[in-house]
Order: C-alpha cells, then structure tokens, then sequence
C-alpha cells in the first residue's frame, strides 16, 4: 500500500504549510497592530535621519571667511528646510560662534535672513524682523570645536539663547 502512504505525507505535508501560512499571518497581523499602537498614544515617534552633527570645517579658515565676507548661509544639504545662519563673534577662532534658523518657525522656504553689515543686524527678506548678530529670537544650534580645530555644529540641540560658544 505505498499509495496510501504517499496521500498522508501529501495530507501531513499541505496540513503543516498551511499551519505556517496561518503562523506567519497572525505574526504579521499582530507586528502590525503592535507598530500602529505605538503612534496612537500620542507620543511622538523620533525619527532621525543622518548625523546629528554638521561640521563646516576648519574654525580658524571660517573666522577668516566670516571677519572678510560676513556670516555664512548654510544651505540644508538634505533639502529640508533646516537652513542655518554661521557667524563668528569671538576673538579667536576657539570661541564666539554661533549658529541658528535662517527663518523664523513660521516663514516659508524663500524666506530668510540676510546680514546687513552697515548696521551689524540681520532682515528677514520677506516681513522686515531684525535679529542681532547673534541671531537673538531665532532657533539656536550648539556649537563646539573638535580636537582637530574644525567647528561641529549641533543639530539636534535646540537652545533658547546663544551663548556665544555653543
């Protein structure tokens, strides 16, 4: 009776996959809910993309840029909206930077501030605020100088005011 044999292991073989099939559903079912609960209870879920620290480069080459052509407009190099306003307020490179928002929270994308070297002060381009030097009023970024003397800038943390040397 090999063929009877050969319906069982056919019958066992199809019983057991299908076992597995429904296994992985009630997984994938249960995976699911558990990830959509996480965003339901009102916290907000981190998410971080990149490196939590942007490094211009060399403080002493950006002091120098800085004393001759004025703070830098930093472009958000991801194309996000996180565009960052570099000044040097110190009398060495080791000291005295600051870095913040190019735009208030609430402007658009085409707006931003522009340094206005006759006055020492920066106009947002689009509704005339005036911010001080060091960027007063405006979303702040730590900064800090690395061992190797180049300025890192931190992204992720957000003081309320500059003082001076991150």
């Amino acid at each position: 009776m090999p063929v009877a044999q050969g319906s069982q292991t056919d019958a066992r073989q199809a019983a057991l996959i299908a076992l597995g099939g429904i296994a992985a559903f009630l997984t994938l079912v249960f995976l699911i809910t558990r990830l959509g609960a996480l965003g339901d209870n009102g916290a907000e879920v981190p998410i971080q993309l990149g490196e939590p620290v942007f490094q211009p480069g060399n403080a002493a080459d950006l002091a120098a840029v800085i004393a001759e052509d004025g703070p830098l407009l930093l472009p958000d190099a991801s194309g996000g909206d996180r565009d960052i306003v570099l000044n040097h307020l110190g009398d060495s490179p080791d000291e005295g930077w600051v870095a913040f928002a190019a735009r208030s929270l609430t402007a658009p994308r085409d707006c931003f501030v522009e340094w206005q070297p006759d006055r020492s002060l920066f106009v947002d381009n689009c509704d005339g605020a005036e911010y001080p030097a060091d960027g007063e009023g405006l979303e702040q970024y730590g900064t800090s100088i690395d061992v190797d003397g180049n300025l890192v800038i931190n992204l992720n943390v957000v003081e309320s005011t500059a003082d001076g040397d991150g």
